[in-house]
Parts: C-alpha cells; sequence; structure tokens
C-alpha cells in the first residue's frame, strides 16, 4: 500500500478545517466539495459555528463499493 510505504498510517475518517473567508463562502465550500468528489470521498458530518468562519467537514475516504465486496 502506498500509505505504508510513505510511513503514513492509512485511516477511513478525515477531518478537514476549512477556514470561510470572503464574500462568497457557497462558492468557496462548493470548490472544496468539489475537489473532495474527484477523490470518491463521502462527506459525512459537518460542524460550524467556529471561530473566525470556520468550519470541519469530516469526510469517509474509502471508495464507495456500491454493494460490491472485496475477494
Amino acid at each position: 500500500m502506498a500509505a505504508e510505504r510513505t510511513g503514513e498510517t492509512q485511516r477511513r475518517y478525515k477531518a478537514e478545517y476549512v477556514r470561510v473567508t470572503g464574500e462568497d463562502p457557497e462558492a468557496q465550500l462548493q470548490d472544496v466539495l468539489d475537489a473532495k468528489e474527484g477523490k470518491e470521498w463521502q462527506l459525512v458530518g459537518v460542524a460550524g459555528g467556529l471561530e473566525e468562519g470556520g468550519v470541519v467537514l469530516f469526510w469517509d475516504t474509502t471508495r464507495p463499493s456500491f454493494g460490491r465486496r472485496s475477494p
């Protein structure tokens, strides 16, 4: 696995802090969502109301199986 080769531990869930700034926060958050869609990550939770307009996005980083099982 690539994670083992680089010394990183592979985790299923990832929390990401996003500081929302500027006049169009919806567009900024949509850019983040679009970037993760390319990785096939699924958004599973959001915590908002943090200082300075930040939010924490919680991602499931496993690829969807669509009902398939691994051998």
